[in-house]
């Protein structure tokens, strides 16, 4: 059952059109909840009654509190909280800035206390991607489900990152950050051990996104050495390479699994194609046949001869592409079919 995380902001004040210096509760509720759940959970939690925020369907807005609701009237004294509580799972007041979101970027360029990220793994790649612009290096004092701890590579230095769980759910929470270095020069700037594959890959994935553009492992090289002052490897330039254009393009064996959807869609929108898809026992792609409605009718109308050219494929997986290709009334030649074999 999934969960969802529920920010309520409370005890503040309307200034301009904004909401300022309030407190900020979260909690977690399940997919399955009711609206009337949700406001019993939050009643709960800010341990108010909401019949003194709402008034049948409007907020005052003179309230100190803000919360969102819809069209629903709501009558809280008929819900059973004790029915409903022990699915709820509330989360300690926590003081937050006024901008707080549930950060999900792995390239996030600024790191504060107090924010809230989408999960372990993206805190990680964020921290990664730091150190790496801001060339210095860090090493893990403490990881597990729940945190995820950093100290500088000088133990006798000053900075640190600590972050961890909120509640034990997915997103974590910047608990402290501490920027400051009081290490020396070299033990920063030695070596780079946070320059990994995956923090490389997304840095230069952005090279990708035109198909047309070449962009190479000697690129890769030249351009990490120039911004971020970091001698890569050619092995490990092309090794991110293809991790980068994985992130782009994705996989080759997640290409093949959208061959179904495409021939659905080719043979809805050009009604009499014909497209055959042949698997094997386990599910794996073997071969495919394709030959679009224009051209089965179009046969009719050119001269009785075919020409088949073959061509193998170099790809990630090795196979032959065959095309037929029949000649018109004018001479010209326009394919027919299309046939793709995997080895």
């Amino acid at each position: 059952m999934e969960l969802f995380p529920v920010y309520v902001l409370h005890s503040g004040e309307w200034k301009e059109n904004k909401f300022i210096n309030f407190i900020s509760d979260c909690v977690i509720i399940e997919s399955t909840f009711s609206y009337n759940n949700l406001v019993a959970a939050i009643s709960e939690q800010i341990r108010i009654d909401m019949k003194e925020i709402y008034d049948n369907r409007l907020v005052a807005t003179s309230s100190s509190y803000l919360v969102a609701t819809s069209s629903n009237s709501i009558d809280v004294s008929t819900i059973d909280r004790t029915e409903i509580m022990p699915n709820i799972k509330l989360i300690e007041n926590t003081k937050l800035s006024e901008n707080t979101g549930i950060i999900d970027n792995m390239l996030n360029e600024v790191v504060e206390e107090d924010q809230v990220y989408k999960d372990k793994e993206t805190v990680m790649n964020v921290m990664k991607n730091l150190v790496v612009r801001e060339r210095f290096q860090f090493k893990v004092k403490r990881s597990s489900a729940t945190k995820y701890h950093l100290m500088c590579m000088d133990d006798n230095c000053a900075w640190s990152f600590k972050s961890s769980a909120v509640f034990k759910a997915n997103i974590f929470k910047v608990r402290s950050y501490n920027n400051n270095h009081t290490c020396g020069y070299g033990e920063r700037y030695l070596t780079q051990r946070q320059a990994t594959l995956g923090v490389i890959a997304s840095i230069v994935k952005d090279k990708y996104v035109n198909p047309r553009k070449v962009y190479t492992g000697n690129d890769i090289i030249e351009d990490i050495q120039k911004q971020h002052g970091i001698e890569v490897s050619y092995m490990k330039a092309r090794r991110a390479k293809e991790i980068a254009m994985t992130m782009i393009r994705g996989s080759p064996s997640d290409s093949y699994k959208e061959l179904p959807k495409y021939f659905y869609m080719l043979e809805h929108t050009n009604p009499g194609t014909v497209t055959k898809l042949h698997k094997s026992e386990d599910g794996c792609f073997l071969y495919t046949y394709v030959s679009l409605y224009a051209f089965i009718k179009g046969w009719e109308h050119c001269r009785p001869i075919m020409v088949v050219d073959g061509s193998f494929l170099k790809a990630a997986y090795k196979g032959t592409i065959l095309t037929a290709c029949i000649q018109d009334g004018a001479g010209e030649l326009t394919a027919s079919t299309l046939f793709l074999q995997i080895v």
